[in-house]
């Protein structure tokens, strides 16, 4: 992630976990995981977890290329209502297979999505390469590969950009994560987990017409996107048996793209973004737990700035 993305890394890292205090036997408590950051412990195998999500973001100002905050007018403001299913799977007793399938519907005081339209699928394979000890604490490391396919529509939108749910891209992000559990003085429970991720220039995207990238009617051209890359690490502090309080930091940053009509050629600038997500989890049994909380930015360039608040029901079977 260029300089900015060292320093934020590095700001995230040292909020990690003091040394765990405690030795004696405790109840394992129950963790539905954070909002954002992806599971680092793959599923026993056979293991089925599913996780509906229901989002609304809602876009008031962006950020500038100087990273100042601006307004937007009431006209450009937007609301998007996200339907999210992360469906993981476990293959064995190291991997997992996660599928994530969505659909959206966004509104304008102009105008609205023509319905709840689907967005791009996503498809993660999660490989352990180190495991808890036999109390559950330790850390736990795994890589990821995951795959954005383009299955929401991105052009040919006619006469409603609205209807717009994707980008076009099929890319590749390689992660790696690590997670902890500890005991702390009073008993209770507190896990760590945070993942960084890179993701190559994916190949061209060829446009026609009305696009999500701000072409008009009769466009015939290509958009390319740069590398992206996201850093995160989110802490869970069991407060009682069904109680837990969540934690959240997210950055990510997205290269240019550039834009090719003809015999001429332009880009958008780079994009960054900071985002806190508290949220709070309640498990109503060892296997159905809910989060609610919310995802806000607090800096970034080129890019939105938003809230989202958000809640999901997980489910293991």
């Amino acid at each position: 992630m260029t300089s900015c993305f060292l320093r934020t890394t590095a700001a995230l890292i040292a909020l990690g976990p003091a040394a765990a205090l405690a030795s004696t036997t405790h109840d394992m408590p129950d963790f539905t995981g954070p909002l954002v950051t992806p599971a680092v412990n793959p599923l026993p195998k056979d293991m089925l977890n599913i996780e509906p999500y229901l989002i609304h973001t809602h876009v008031r100002a962006r950020y500038g290329n100087d990273g100042s905050r601006h307004a937007l007018r009431e006209r450009e403001r937007t609301r998007q209502w996200q339907v999210a299913l992360p469906v993981i799977y476990g293959l064995g007793e190291t991997t997992s297979v996660q599928l994530t399938l969505s659909a959206l519907r966004t509104s304008t005081p102009s105008g609205h999505t023509d319905g709840l339209r689907i967005g791009d699928t996503h498809v993660r394979l999660l490989q352990r390469l180190s495991g808890p000890g036999d109390d559950g604490t330790g850390w736990v490391t795994a890589v990821s590969l995951a795959q954005r396919l383009s299955t929401g529509k991105y052009h040919h939108l006619n006469t409603n950009p609205l209807n717009g749910t994707g980008n076009g891209t099929s890319r590749t992000t390689l992660a790696f994560g690590a997670q902890k559990l500890q005991w702390l003085a009073d008993g209770r429970a507190l896990r760590w987990r945070g993942q960084v991720a890179w993701s190559p220039s994916p190949g061209l995207t060829r446009l026609h017409g009305t696009s999500v990238y701000g072409t008009g009617p009769g466009f015939h051209g290509s958009a390319r996107h740069g590398q992206a890359w996201n850093a995160s690490i989110a802490a869970e502090y069991a407060l009682h048996p069904r109680w837990v309080l969540v934690g959240e930091a997210v950055f990510n940053r997205t290269g240019k793209v550039r834009m090719q009509e003809s015999h001429r050629a332009w880009e958008h600038r780079p994009s960054q973004d900071l985002s806190l997500a508290p949220a709070v989890e309640y498990h109503l049994s060892a296997t159905l737990g809910l989060i609610a909380g919310v995802q806000f930015t607090v800096a970034g360039r080129n890019a939105a700035a938003y809230v989202a608040p958000q809640a999901a029901l997980n489910m293991v079977f």
